[in-house]
């Protein structure tokens, strides 16, 4: 009988162990996926604070000034909403103003433009492998969590949803 009670305790000590080792691996993945995405808003927001500082420097300049800077807060707003899908949508709203207002002649200083260019350029590449990486660790994520010993324990953790996005390009026919 001492014998039982002995492995009954040594079991479920194992099998506790076992069930934190799990937990703490799917709980280190769903913290890289937000991690990713935490970085991928930082990056927008620096990003959109170079494209609102040329939208000021235009003042109600060309109507793609104006458009732009409506795109940009509409993605602020669903950013900070979390919505997504409009996010990427007011992406690619926002490349391709950016893009058309570049080759425009605006009624600014040249070299003010040419920095935000540069900056916006280096940040859109942050951005686009920020994406992939946000990506690549939500697929792990997701892979992990279908597996049949992590989906209970994601579903008894309360394991959050996330959604894939695909980079943005100027041309929404054609994503980078």
């Amino acid at each position: 009988m001492a014998i039982f009670v002995i492995v009954t305790i040594v079991g479920l000590v194992g099998l506790t162990l076992t069930i934190a080792r799990l937990y703490s691996h799917l709980a280190v993945q769903e913290r890289q996926v937000v991690g990713a995405w935490d970085q991928l808003e930082r990056l927008l927001v620096q990003r959109n604070g170079h494209l609102q500082k040329v939208c000021m420097a235009a003042g109600s300049g060309p109507s793609a000034v104006q458009h732009l800077h409506r795109s940009l807060q509409r993605q602020e707003t669903a950013r900070r909403r979390g919505d997504l899908s409009t996010v990427a949508e007011a992406e690619r709203e926002i490349r391709a103003l950016w893009d058309s207002l570049y080759q425009q002649d605006i009624d600014i200083k040249k070299e003010n433009v040419e920095e935000s260019a540069r900056r916006v350029v280096a940040l859109d590449q942050a951005i686009r492998d920020t994406l992939i990486r946000y990506n690549a660790a939500l697929q792990m994520y997701r892979h992990t969590c279908r597996s049949p010993f992590y989906a209970p324990l994601a579903w008894l953790g309360g394991m959050g949803r996330y959604t894939p996005l695909q980079p943005p390009s100027s041309d929404p026919d054609n994503p980078a």
